[in-house]
């Protein structure tokens, strides 16, 4: 099993006590409780995080109540402990409690439960609503079989798993949508629930009889969803699922473009015999903390021994080590994740390299492209969390 560098642990500890998060959708209740062990801001406050996929155009009410202790809510984008776009609030709800609203963007929306004085403990309880939604109308409720409803990039639909849906042959419910892609265009739709595991499919034809059918499990958030793929022009059925049998309840099924190609490259400084530039490309590769930190940690790695491409761009310029400090504290440290995160490692670093030299191990000429897909995934990742992304990328 790969591990993780002395980096990426020396990371971890300087990270402190990890803020896990939990993932909620609109609707939804938790009521949890701030501990001492719970992470810390500068002022002694703890906090807790939660984050919940917007809408675009779509607005969300977050409530945070608690006769315990004075509550302090934000919401933002990017890391828990250190928000961007952030907004605050002590007491916009009824007496000492707080509520703040936004309208969604389509991205992922941060929520961070604090206190507002340091060292304060207690009960607490958070709630996500959906308000009203200016100019854009809502899709349709999910079909239980055939064809599927029309869903479209940008569009989120809310749907439930009944015991009236029809059943797969292991006896779990389903509902189904349809999405029309266009060829180069990558898409991923994401399937979350807190009543059940989620089980999300895509194919062709109808949803009870689809054919070359990719599926995912917990791809996602916890046990939630996710796939990541480049249309083709045609027609996709879309099938919401649960991994048990007999599982019911809410989930909400999401559809996004994902970041793709950006500027070339100059590599003439690499030698007449690689390439000159790199190949626009699309990056496959998700963008979740452990993925992100991977990427950054093959960055440093490849510079202590000096093989890092650091002549693209801002490369050279660019502390990411601090990045992977920031991202740290939302990555999954169990062993597995650790592993995990140490093969992504190794991953990022073979596609720099090969790509780099611009021969593939086979001795085929590859272009550049690994390592152009390699930096594209760096950028995104830079503009998921809000980071200054690599130039050109």
């Amino acid at each position: 099993m790969f591990r993780l560098s002395a980096l990426i642990a020396a990371a971890v500890a300087f990270a402190g006590p990890v803020a896990a998060q939990t993932t909620m959708l609109p609707g939804d209740t938790v009521q949890r409780d701030l501990t001492a062990s719970d992470p810390t801001l500068e002022d002694g406050s703890h906090y807790q995080c939660f984050s919940v996929r917007t809408v675009q155009g779509e607005g969300l009410q977050i409530d945070m109540t608690s006769d315990a202790f004075d509550t302090y809510l934000t919401i933002g984008t990017g890391a828990c402990a250190t928000p961007t776009n952030a907004d605050a609030d002590d007491d916009g709800g009824e007496g000492t409690n707080s509520r703040l609203t936004r309208v969604g963007d389509g991205e992922r929306l941060i929520i961070r439960a604090n206190s507002l004085q340091g060292g304060k403990t207690g009960a607490y309880r958070l709630t996500v609503t959906q308000v009203s939604r200016p100019g854009q109308a809502a899709v349709a409720a999910p079909a239980s079989g055939g064809d599927g409803t029309s869903i479209g990039v940008g569009q989120t639909a809310r749907g439930s798993l009944t015991a009236s849906d029809p059943t797969l042959s292991d006896g779990s419910h389903y509902e189904c949508f349809q999405i029309q892609t266009r060829p180069g265009q990558t898409l991923q739709i994401e399937q979350a629930s807190t009543d059940f595991d989620s089980y999300l499919s895509i194919g062709g034809g109808r949803c009870d009889a689809m054919s070359d059918v990719v599926s995912d499990d917990d791809g996602g958030d916890g046990l939630n969803s996710r796939l990541t793929f480049e249309g083709d022009g045609s027609l996709l059925t879309v099938r919401a699922n649960s991994v048990g049998r007999g599982e019911t309840g809410q989930y909400q099924l999401t559809v996004s473009e994902t970041g793709g190609a950006y500027s070339t490259v100059d590599m003439s400084t690499l030698g007449a015999s690689r390439p000159t530039t790199l190949p626009r490309v699309t990056s496959e590769w998700d963008l979740q903390p452990d993925t992100c930190v991977a990427a950054y940690a093959a960055m440093t790695t490849m510079r202590d021994e000096n093989t890092s491409p650091a002549e693209h761009g801002n490369v050279a310029a660019i502390n990411y080590g601090s990045r992977i400090g920031t991202l740290i504290p939302l990555t999954d440290q169990t062993d597995a994740g650790m592993d995990a995160m140490g093969f992504l490692l190794m991953n990022f670093k073979s596609m720099a390299l090969v790509g780099a030299i611009g021969v593939a191990p086979n001795g085929e000429p590859n272009g550049g492209r690994p390592l152009a897909e390699y930096l594209t995934a760096l950028g995104n990742c830079d503009r998921q969390y809000g980071f200054t992304p690599v130039t050109a990328y």
